[in-house]
């Protein structure tokens, strides 16, 4: 504890130099140390509409350090175990509701804006909590702790823990610990319902963003469904807080403990659902301007082995969703990762990232198949993410999975192997990387799948997409607009399109499958890889009925009445996209698509 006498010399310090130096009026434009040193006629100003600074430490060069990142303890800055005045600066007295406030640098400078900019509309904010220490904390959550243990409902540690953390966090693991987050005017979601705190609320709804605040712990939307209730007061300060939130979920060693309690710890997620259970805008994107950070990729703390190629092991771990998670992880890490836009901080671990999302690319569950799995492997190669090692490995491993029919029970795992692969072969369009040898594996792979896909299944509700049709159309229409690509690759895979169009089996397709398989063929004859003679063939083999005896009997089977709304639709894809582009080379497809379209009713 400080001493009264020591605080009163260092104010007629401050005030001395205050005299002597600081401007006479923050601007909403200026530097954090104007906004803070705002005085008229040299004295401390106690103008409302003004930030003034409370905080003597400023004056006695302080350094301003970037947090947590400039602390030596990582472990004690992030659980908060800290005195405040060593690393903190103290809020404005007439800014809370009262003094000995402490909050991180960058996140006071920005409020002070924030609460300018709300007094010139009318609008009054005070902050009521800011930095919170780990005892602080402590004594919160053992008051509850101890206040619970006498209801006999709340028997099992668990289930006690949980129902304190509807609003309380566990000591070591709150937000408040970092300095950069606060609480403002009333600690009670009713009032924000009032006319006064619909002011206040809707006003920084509307504005808070503008000056780095977010509300991090907003309405179950269905975006956030984990973690803490509501919290209509609480806004942090994100491009300091993100730095914070990253380090916090690499440093193992700090989870909570040292507490009345603490046993229910190994029982909860106490990471993934309540300190990454968060609004997701909060999240720091790294395609964001500014000093935060995105959270890291959850392969950098997870031991994970590269996926397997053993068949039985893919059947069993196919059949249950979320087996691909790495240990230690939860879908909802993995789902954050993503809103993040993948980020990945050491390139050396491309490869790693990656093995991990192709093992999770025949996911039953479409979140993790398709938004993460698919999701993160075009991201980090449209990005530019993957060398030419890593890009080798990741097509490897998805043409193992391509040609592993038995290794795809539920139907999800190769249609998404080629649309995955799709991605990598659009890597060696845009930039060469392959062998000839390789690219023609690739393309023989891709169209021995398109004329073989028997599982036409395109969208189901609960499970999402499995698409193989035109999954691998995707694939065969990358390679197609290949230049490395000749006329002997581009008949391979003009005759898997038209195996594929062309199939009795299929069920008529609904989803956008005759579109996807025309594309391959517009792009090879606009290269002038095929030529009218052959187009026309192959459209004339397409409008043969056989084996009916004419196209009249179409109209007595669905499978017939399928067929031919598959044809037409591939027809009318061809014809329209080719009128459309008015481009020369593309006439070679009229003779042969009309005629399709002429003869099939």
């Amino acid at each position: 504890m400080r001493t009264t006498s020591l605080r009163c010399k260092m104010l007629a310090v401050a005030g001395l130099f205050l005299l002597l130096a600081l401007p006479s009026k923050s601007q909403d434009n200026t530097s954090a140390e104007d906004v803070y040193a705002g005085a008229d006629d040299g004295k401390a100003s106690t103008d409302e509409t003004g930030p003034v600074l409370s905080s003597i430490t400023a004056w006695l060069g302080r350094p301003k350090l970037k947090l947590p990142e400039d602390y030596p303890d990582k472990t004690r800055v992030l659980r908060g175990d800290i005195d405040p005045y060593d690393v903190f600066w103290e809020v404005p007295e007439h800014w809370a509701t009262r003094a000995g406030m402490y909050a991180e640098y960058n996140t006071l400078e920005a409020y002070g804006r924030m609460r300018e900019a709300a007094l010139r509309d009318g609008v009054e904010l005070v902050i009521i909590s800011a930095f919170r220490s780990f005892d602080h904390q402590r004594a919160i959550w053992e008051g509850k702790w101890r206040e619970h243990r006498k209801d006999a409902r709340w028997s099992e540690p668990r289930e006690l823990a949980i129902d304190i953390m509807r609003y309380s966090a566990m000591p070591g693991t709150s937000r408040h610990h970092w300095g950069t987050d606060i609480d403002l005017n009333a600690l009670n979601n009713a009032w924000f319902d009032t006319v006064e705190g619909k002011r206040v609320y809707d006003w920084m709804k509307a504005h808070a963003a503008e000056y780095g605040f977010c509300e991090v712990y907003s309405a179950r939307d269905g975006r956030r469904e984990a973690g803490y209730e509501p919290e209509r007061w609480h806004w942090s300060y994100i491009p300091t807080a993100s730095r914070y939130l990253a380090a916090y979920v690499e440093a193992r060693e700090a989870a909570p403990q040292g507490f009345e309690g603490d046993v229910a710890v190994s029982k909860i997620h106490w990471l993934t659902d309540y300190v990454l259970g968060i609004n997701p805008d909060c999240l720091w994107k790294a395609s964001d301007v500014g000093d935060g950070r995105p959270l890291p990729a959850p392969l950098l703390l997870a031991a994970m082995d590269a996926a397997s190629s053993d068949t039985a092991r893919r059947s069993d771990d196919m059949r249950k969703a979320g087996a691909c998670i790495p240990e230690g992880w939860t879908r909802d890490a993995l789902i954050r990762w993503k809103e993040s836009e993948f980020p990945i901080e050491n390139e050396k671990e491309v490869a790693g990232y990656l093995t991990m999302l192709e093992g999770c690319l025949g996911d039953p569950d479409p979140v993790l198949r398709d938004g993460v799995a698919y999701g993160g492997i075009s991201h980090i190669l449209r990005s530019d993410g993957a060398g030419k090692a890593e890009l080798r490995a990741l097509k490897e491993l998805l043409l193992e999975r391509l040609a592993d029919e038995a290794g795809d029970p539920l139907g999800f795992s190769r249609p998404f192997a080629a649309l995955a692969l799709s991605e990598v072969a659009r890597t060696d369009r845009m930039s060469p990387w392959m062998s000839n040898g390789e690219r023609r594996t690739l393309l023989s792979a891709g169209a021995s799948y398109v004329s073989g896909v028997r599982d036409y299944r395109g969208f189901v509700d609960g499970e999402g997409w499995r698409h193989g049709v035109a999954h691998g159309a995707d694939l065969l229409m990358q390679l197609s607009l290949n230049e490395k690509i000749g006329k002997g690759e581009a008949q391979v895979i003009a005759r898997a399109v038209y195996d594929a169009i062309g199939t009795h089996e299929a069920p008529a397709f609904i989803f956008d499958e005759p579109r996807r398989l025309a594309r391959p063929l517009l792009f090879l004859t606009q290269r002038e890889l095929l030529n009218e003679r052959q187009l026309t063939g192959w459209m004339e083999a397409l409008a043969d009925p056989a084996p009916l005896t004419s196209w009249d009997e179409v109209f007595t089977s669905g499978e017939g009445l399928a067929r031919r709304h598959n044809l037409r639709a591939f027809g009318a894809a061809l014809l329209l996209s080719a009128n459309a582009a008015q481009s020369g080379a593309l006439d070679a497809l009229q003779p042969g698509t009309m005629h399709l379209l002429r003869t099939v009713p």
